[in-house]
């Protein structure tokens, strides 16, 4: 027995107002909205006129969509159609916008199984839709992100073993060093075997050892720019394999200019040192056999020379001078070749004094003057006294004029320039030259090095700049150019006045 009376239909409209999920009833295959409450008519952007419309007169945007269609068939088959980040267009404010929406459009049913209405219940997704499609877009990215750093990686990898290069990682804080494995097996370690820092040292030839740490040291101070370069070598204490290596790193800073990281690699350069030593040996060889036959032929030229006028064939005498310039651009080889041995030796030994560099300027180079073909200008300091080895710093001078002769033909003019500072000179050759290429500079110092000129490959065996560089730097001094293509060479080079 009932002690509670049915709710009226008003009553129940009332409830189904308070409801927070925006819902409907309709009513026949064309969708007649019965009722509706608050929520769903802001989801539609209408007020309570559309009660007793057809879904299509109260929302005529819906036409050419697919939900009064499936209005009718939920009437029509007594049926249930649900959706999930369904878009929907509606005219909101005289706006057509795209929304989402979660929705059911529900048949209700008496208990003869007869359709009395829809229930159309829906839920406003569009922030939700969009937030999954950034998190969708941003998953396609990382993966994409993560593709690239995995071919990246695979592409690193290619390169590190078609170089043969080892590879290292340090971590200060922790004393972690890790390696690949033809670090381990240049070390003598098995795949396996983890060590630390010290234990890898361990391996370097003793001699080499404080060096090494030095340059680590060195390396993962702030101010030193993190930069790690270093030739050593080491021996596999499994086979007493030896090898000449070449290890280049950088360190990593924390906000406090802290060391946290360093990694770099390890290039085996036996090899190369070994054709250098070898080369090395033939050059002080064949020097110093040349030397003594050498001097005696140039003697007999000098003794020629004197003889030339009493001589009445004009071939003699060109013969003779031209034997002279031969005679003296084989003894400036030998020279070059004694030199670059004694910079290998260890031997390249200085005799200073004090003179004055711009009187040496001008004397040293006469050839160039005599041949006609350039002109010398001088710019700076007309008196600048320096303390070192003149005939040394001669050289230095001479190679780098040659140079300017050579490589840039038709630079009419060359310009020699001295500066003075507090503690030091600067001597500066300027030509008007093509200029050098970016990629050629920073080898332009190197023992053996030849550059070329318009393509063309000019004679001579690469010593003269490589000479130049390390007497000046025998002197605390250093060396340098600065050129452009197009625009001409400066070589400079200084001298500490004390």
């Amino acid at each position: 027995m009932r002690t509670q009376p049915f709710l009226t239909d008003q009553e129940l409209i009332n409830v189904l107002s308070d409801t927070k999920v925006a819902t409907a009833i309709h009513i026949g295959e064309s969708a007649v909205i019965q009722t509706a409450n608050e929520t769903m008519l802001n989801v539609w952007g209408k007020d309570a006129g559309v009660i007793g419309k057809s879904l299509e007169d109260a929302l005529p945007e819906l036409k050419g969509q697919p939900f009064i269609e499936m209005f009718a068939r939920v009437w029509r088959e007594g049926t249930t159609i649900a959706g999930t980040d369904t878009p929907a267009e509606l005219n909101i404010n005289g706006n057509l916008q795209t929304f989402y929406f979660d929705f059911e459009y529900k048949a209700v049913k008496n208990e003869l199984d007869q359709t009395i209405c829809i229930l159309h219940t829906a839920t406003d997704v569009t922030e939700r839709y969009f937030s999954k499609q950034r998190e969708q877009q941003l998953l396609k990215e990382l993966q994409l992100l993560n593709s690239n750093l995995l071919e990246s990686k695979n592409q690193l990898q290619f390169a590190i073993d078609a170089a043969e290069l080892a590879t290292w990682d340090y971590t200060p804080k922790t004393g972690k060093f890790t390696s690949n494995n033809r670090l381990k097996e240049w070390f003598g370690l098995l795949p396996d075997d983890q060590i630390g820092l010290q234990e890898a040292i361990k391996n370097i030839i003793p001699e080499e050892q404080e060096k090494v740490v030095h340059a680590i040291q060195e390396a993962m101070q702030y101010s030193s720019g993190g930069t790690y370069d270093i030739e050593y070598r080491i021996i596999n204490p499994l086979n007493q394999a030896y090898r000449v290596v070449r290890a280049k790193g950088k360190a990593q800073f924390d906000d406090a200019k802290q060391p946290v990281r360093m990694s770099g690699t390890l290039l085996d350069i036996t090899e190369q040192k070994q054709r250098e030593q070898y080369k090395d040996d033939f050059i002080s060889i064949a020097s110093h056999e040349l030397r003594t036959p050498i001097t005696s032929l140039k003697a007999s030229l000098q003794l020629l020379s004197k003889l030339k006028e009493n001589i009445n064939l004009p071939v003699a005498s060109r013969l003779i001078e031209q034997a002279g310039k031969s005679m003296e651009k084989t003894n400036a080889l030998v020279e070059d070749l004694l030199n670059a041995s004694k910079i290998s030796a260890g031997q390249l030994y200085l005799s200073k004094t004090i003179f004055d560099i711009v009187q040496m300027l001008k004397a040293c180079c006469d050839h160039v003057r005599l041949v006609g073909k350039h002109e010398l200008v001088f710019q700076g300091e007309p008196v600048l006294q320096v303390y070192a080895d003149e005939h040394r710093v001669e050289q230095v001078v001479i190679n780098i004029v040659n140079n300017a002769v050579k490589y840039a033909p038709d630079s009419k003019q060359i310009f020699l320039i001295t500066e003075k500072s507090e503690n030091q000179v600067k001597i500066s050759v300027k030509d008007n030259g093509p200029g050098i290429a970016a990629d050629k500079i920073p080898h332009l110092f190197s023992r053996y090095y030849r550059s070329d000129y318009n393509g063309v490959q000019f004679s001579g065996i690469g010593l003269g700049l490589y000479i130049s560089a390390e007497i000046v730097r025998k002197h605390g001094g250093e060396i340098g150019v600065a050129s452009e293509l197009g625009h001409g060479s400066t070589f400079w080079f200084t001298l500490p006045t004390g």
